[in-house]
């Protein structure tokens, strides 16, 4: 199964080469800090949209609060002559509350627009005005996606000299300038060809330009900090949840009882862990400084829901009745990497917990507790983080689990008829993150799980016997057993079979482009699949002819198959190991053959010829 998404998922994104859709002719941000807590910032984006893909560009979206406010807009959209097709006023603009979330400041207002006719060049230009909130400036991002091509970008930012701003590039080989006076920084890049999409590349966000600006010292909903590290920015943070966990007494005492009796820290942090799952739920709300500070956790046990935030401290609060030291963690679900240089808040979205037993260190994911103790699922695997505690914030990274970890390990045996058709007998294991790919499957409804199942084979007219699932959350796993039959599982030719080797799998055939890669090749996580496969051959039949055994050893990684036979046995073994890690551009066709090479694998057959009548002489 999880063959499948990899190889389609090549097969798409090989077969769909990204075209240039946009030119930002001109994109301008104009940063006017008054003050610490008062800034005006000026946009201008001029976009000529090419064709139909790049549409979406046509949409103008902000964010506005009580703290942000949209001061002015206006609009035009011109064609290929620079007619004036329609001109846009504030007036125009719709408003949306809508969120995920519970409660949040925040109102988005937007304007949609379908271009009538490609290329139109279209002109939004606009004033935000911001109070009690600068604990950063915006981002400097004018290549939002692929296809999109930049002529002119400027960033500029003036503010009392007095102020001290920080800054750091990505992805940019200019300087920033600073005027004569020290008041202004002047950040501009010209001529940036289209990013093209590729199959296995660095996320999008790794490749972009970008530039981050922000003051050293700040002022934010009225408490002040310093971002001239993370550790101060640690500091910072942990004046935010500190005082903040408070328990009721009845609470207390709940606490007492579900962990008094048990031996050891970690069967403690378990029953913490289960308490969260039974009594809370994840609910957002992000109101003024609470967006950076967590409700208090005597809010959350009486309430039951909270964010990541609140969860968290809440958790934190719970082990700290019982003695055990925990640290509320600030990390990243979209960026893998943080700046180790550059402390700015903008670079995490979300909040974890960290319990430093001894001989162990867990990850709680406490807007999660239905995961596995522990487990770190792949929203923040191996990510950067920022640890918080009274001394302040620590850089760390967080494990990585190896590639044969994250297994799906398969017993498969088959029974084949006389007729073509077959018994299936298939046992599968998924460890980790295959466990973590599959879990959906346990809270799907029988006929929901059995289609799936289906969706996942390559039996021909198969019919689900019996099934099962089992969750393992000690073991990170999840085993799944089927029974199933097939009136077709092989091809009837005269007096032979052909048989497929393996019902899983299917074989693939995946193109190979002579474009050149720009990338370097990148899996962000590895992988290992191990099928044992039994076919029991009806009685009369013989083997005509068998596949050869297969070995790939590449720097990515490896692929075997193995055939044996006795009597009417054929025993079946696939071995394949994917490597995370970055690799040398060069490798792109090699990679290109080995996805090849190993569909085909899959997808062989066994041929197989009845056996002439014995005569009787």
């Amino acid at each position: 199964m999880r063959l499948k998404i990899l190889f389609a998922l090549l097969l798409l994104t090989m077969l769909h080469a990204t075209a240039q859709n946009a030119v930002v002719e001109e994109s301008v941000t104009e940063v006017e800090c008054i003050s610490a807590t008062h800034a005006i910032v000026h946009f201008k984006e001029v976009t000529t949209i090419l064709n139909e893909h790049g549409a979406e560009r046509a949409t103008f979206v902000c964010s506005c609060s009580k703290n942000d406010k949209l001061a002015r807009f206006k609009g035009q959209v011109t064609d290929a002559t620079g007619r004036i097709l329609r001109k846009f006023k504030e007036s125009e603009l719709k408003r949306t509350e809508y969120s995920p979330y519970l409660a949040i400041d925040d109102v988005k207002m937007y304007l949609e627009y379908t271009p009538p006719v490609y290329p139109v060049t279209i002109t939004y230009e606009w004033t935000m005005e911001s109070h009690d909130n600068l604990i950063e400036f915006p981002w400097f991002c004018p290549q939002k996606d692929y296809g999109i091509s930049v002529k002119k970008a400027v960033y500029r930012l003036t503010a009392p000299k007095e102020m001290a701003i920080r800054h750091t590039l990505l992805n940019i080989d200019k300087a920033v300038m600073t005027s004569d006076d020290g008041k202004t920084l002047t950040l501009e890049i010209n001529d940036l060809p289209a990013l093209k999409q590729e199959p296995y590349s660095r996320p999008l966000r790794e490749r972009l330009p970008m530039a981050y600006f922000a003051p050293t010292d700040f002022i934010y909903y009225g408490t002040k900090g310093s971002l001239s590290s993370w550790n101060d920015y640690g500091k910072w943070e942990y004046s935010l949840i500190n005082g903040r966990e408070a328990l009721p007494e009845d609470v207390r005492k709940e606490i007492h009882q579900l962990t008094d009796g048990l031996k050891t820290d970690r069967e403690k942090v378990a029953a913490l862990y289960q308490h969260l799952e039974k009594t809370t739920r994840y609910v957002a709300v992000l109101l003024g400084i609470g967006g950076q500070q967590p409700a208090a956790a005597a809010s959350v046990s009486k309430s039951g829901f909270g964010d990541c935030k609140g969860l968290s401290n809440y958790m934190r609060a719970m082990l700290k009745e019982i003695g055990i030291a925990s640290n509320y963690t600030t990390i990243s679900t979209t960026n893998r990497r943080l700046l180790s240089d550059f402390a700015s808040v903008g670079q995490m979205n979300h909040v974890i917990l960290q319990v430093p037993l001894k001989g162990d260190t867990l990850w709680l994911e406490c807007t999660n507790p239905q995961l596995p103790l522990g487990y770190l699922h792949e929203d923040i695997v191996g990510h950067d983080a920022i640890v918080i505690s009274e001394k302040g914030g620590e850089f760390v990274q967080l494990p990585a689990y190896a590639d044969s970890l994250n297994s799906l390990h398969e017993q498969i045996g088959i029974t084949l008829s006389a007729e073509g058709g077959a018994d299936i007998k298939i046992s599968q294991t998924a460890s980790y993150r295959e466990y973590e790919r599959l879990r959906p499957l346990i809270t799907m409804d029988k006929q929901e799980f059995q289609r799936a199942l289906l969706h996942t084979t390559s039996v021909p007219q198969a019919v689900i016997c019996q099934s099962e699932i089992h969750e393992d959350k000690e073991k990170v796993s999840l085993s799944l057993n089927a029974d199933l039959s097939s009136k077709g599982f092989a091809t009837v030719t005269g007096q032979r079979l052909f048989v497929p080797l393996c019902p899983i799998h299917k074989g693939f055939d995946i193109p190979y482009s002579n474009k050149e890669r720009t990338e370097e090749l990148f899996f962000q996580y590895g992988c290992q699949d191990k099928s044992n496969i039994t076919l029991t051959i009806p009685n009369g039949y013989s083997i005509e002819a068998m596949p050869k055994d297969v070995s790939i050893e590449k720097p990515f990684g490896r692929f075997s198959l193995h055939l044996s036979q006795q009597d009417s046995i054929i025993q079946i073994e696939y071995c394949l190991l994917l490597k995370k890690g970055s690799y040398d551009k060069q490798l792109h066709a090699e990679f290109s053959d080995f996805v090849k090479s190993v569909g085909a694998a899959y997808g062989q057959k066994v041929a197989l010829k009845k056996n002439a009548p014995t005569t009787i002489e």
